[in-house]
């Protein structure tokens, strides 16, 4: 036992081993509860395995050159520059979350989406109907890409997932004005070009509210569903009223369902989340689907991680491995975007291996990279309530886990974990936003094209 045991806590303890306990809000002033917040914040360096001994340092620093002017910190900056901190690590899981407006922070009324061809507004409130379907040309005097680039520095990961959750911040002008990219803390001002190519500036101010804080990643391409988070909500337009919702966009909180196309010839699966959804099972769910889909004689099948931020990949691996058996001579389509990320860039990875050369990865690139830092956990600091992540285990989706790197890589990988090359797309396909606005499915699209080519 003492062979065994030993060196699964030496390889197991890392991973599991818990953040430092908050301590109970002591503090009365300004200064004192961001100095303790901050020093909540600083014990990350203990803990966070994506950080290597330099990165370990400046993230040190950087925390105490913020505690020593704690005084001059509202949540809003201390927010942004926790992130600035925290990103260092420059791993996608590793971030503050929660850095969106409407939740927690204020935001202006309206909302947007990116496409091939730029940023767009896709909601609204009422009053603002006029700029549905507006592009962004400047906000707050620079474009979007120079906003994203500007904003760069306060997410960790890929420029991909930077780019993805840049929207939250651009709703927002405290966040903004905490990152020196608004003028004021409570406008910004906006040049659209509309449908009709004409040009208008627009002086936005915030809604009343700032909503509930969050402890989650925020998600701006679930915006581009018509479908409301909360359906008695009247008081917001969608670009996509009136037009018949396409089904990739039609069950955005539904963690799984399926449909067959082309007269029952593909296999659609949509797999927003990797979670049991009560009162169904996802193992259970997807090995039903599996045997209906095997007695129906599918050729081809389709799995949609496009909205699906990860979970327990753990979930999927049997459905993963045995897809491509209840296929066996058509292709395995996989489509994927910038929202695609954690589990589901695992299941991804264990398609494409087990589906070999009848796999296609098609649509845009991952949130994240094949080798990343995950596990871990989220702590919230006691008095701001600003969450952030932390991660204790490395995943290698690309090309596998090798053996000298037990003592870092999350140990189910090495039972689970495939190695599948590279997981850009291999047919990149991007919506534009005349094609979204229609309710037409590119992506999709393609995919119905590429199967009537493979018979």
């Amino acid at each position: 036992m003492i062979v065994v045991v030993l060196p699964l806590t030496f390889i197991l303890y890392p991973v599991f081993k818990p953040y430092p306990e908050v301590t109970p809000p002591t503090g009365d002033s300004l200064a004192e509860k961001n100095a303790q917040d901050l020093a909540h914040l600083r014990n990350m360096h203990l803990i966070e395995r994506s950080f290597d001994a330099q990165t370990s340092k400046t993230f040190v620093h950087a925390v105490d050159e913020l505690a020593a002017r704690a005084s001059d910190l509202d949540r809003p900056a201390l927010a942004m520059a926790a992130a600035k901190a925290v990103a260092l690590a420059r791993n996608g899981h590793t971030n503050v979350l929660g850095l969106a407006g409407g939740l927690g922070f204020n935001a202006v009324p309206l909302r947007f989406g990116w496409f091939a061809d730029g940023l767009f507004v896709v909601r609204t409130t009422s009053e603002h109907r006029d700029l549905l379907g507006a592009q962004i040309l400047t906000l707050n005097g620079r474009s979007p890409e120079e906003l994203v680039a500007a904003l760069r520095p306060y997410v960790g990961g890929t420029d991909t997932y930077a780019r993805e959750l840049s929207p939250n911040f651009m709703i927002s002008p405290e966040l903004l004005h905490a990152a020196k990219l608004a003028g004021k803390p409570d406008e910004s001002e906006f040049r659209f070009r509309k449908a009709d190519g004409s040009e208008v500036e627009r002086t936005l101010g915030v809604l009343p509210g700032k909503g509930e804080p969050t402890t989650r990643t925020v998600w701006p391409r679930r915006d581009l569903s018509p479908i409301a988070p909360d359906k008695s909500d009247a008081a917001w337009a969608h670009v996509l009223d009136g037009v018949e919702t396409p089904p990739y966009l039609s069950r955005p909180d539904q963690n799984f369902w399926h449909a067959y196309l082309e007269a029952d010839d593909i296999l659609y699966v949509q797999l927003n989340r990797f979670r049991d959804q009560e009162p169904v099972l996802m193992s259970d769910y997807l090995s039903e689907l599996l045997a209906e889909a095997g007695k129906r004689k599918v050729r081809h099948a389709v799995v949609d991680l496009r909205f699906s931020p990860g979970g327990n990949y753990m979930l999927g691996t049997d459905f993963s491995r045995m897809l491509p058996d209840v296929v066996p001579s058509g292709r395995i389509f996989i489509l994927t975007s910038g929202n695609t990320f954690s589990a589901a860039i695992s299941i991804a990875s264990r398609l494409k291996y087990y589906a070999g050369e009848r796999a296609v990865l098609v649509g845009e690139e991952m949130g994240d990279a094949g080798q990343m830092w995950g596990e871990g956990g989220t702590t919230v600091m006691p008095n701001s309530r600003i969450a952030f992540r932390y991660t204790t285990a490395y995943h290698d989706w690309e090309n596998g886990c090798r053996l000298s790197q037990v003592t870092t890589c999350f140990l189910p990988n090495y039972f689970y974990g495939t190695a599948a090359g590279s997981l850009l797309p291999t047919v990149p396909v991007a919506q534009t936003f005349a094609s979204y606005a229609a309710g037409d499915d590119v992506v999709l699209s393609q995919v119905l094209k590429l199967a009537k080519q493979h018979k």
